[in-house]
């Protein structure tokens, strides 16, 4: 089943409820890429839900959104929940230039991408 995307006219596929996790196995490098697509690579992990939660092992592990064209009218809701690793969300905008977004130890970012680049609202998770 295909439903349309919030904005632009293009169809997505609908994301199950529910939550997944990305552990400090899934991260390469202090890196993990979610993809849109399956991927057996190291260090990626498919997006299958709209709700996060990352158990950062290091300070600073890079969590790279996926590519804002496939993900126009998305909205990811992304929970940091180590008690001290800080999260750089990360992603390349439409022109090419690489972004960071902040997410600090115990803080929840709502994630919502427009089509050219990603936005957030940080709020500390209690």
């Amino acid at each position: 089943m295909l439903i349309p995307a919030m904005s632009g006219g293009r169809y997505v596929f609908p994301m199950p409820q529910g939550v997944m996790t990305i552990a400090a196995a899934d991260f390469s490098s202090n890196v993990c890429t979610l993809k849109m697509n399956p991927t057996d690579e190291t260090g990626e992990k498919q997006l299958t839900a709209h709700m996060v939660t990352v158990v950062a092992s290091a300070s600073n592990d890079d969590l790279v959104l996926p590519p804002v064209k496939q993900c126009d009218g998305l909205v990811l809701y992304i929970i940091n929940a180590s008690s001290s690793n800080n999260i750089d969300l990360k992603y390349v905008d439409s022109s090419g230039s690489v972004e960071e977004l902040d997410l600090a130890a115990s803080e929840i970012g709502i994630c919502m991408c427009d089509g050219a680049r990603w936005f957030a609202l940080v709020s500390t998770a209690s």
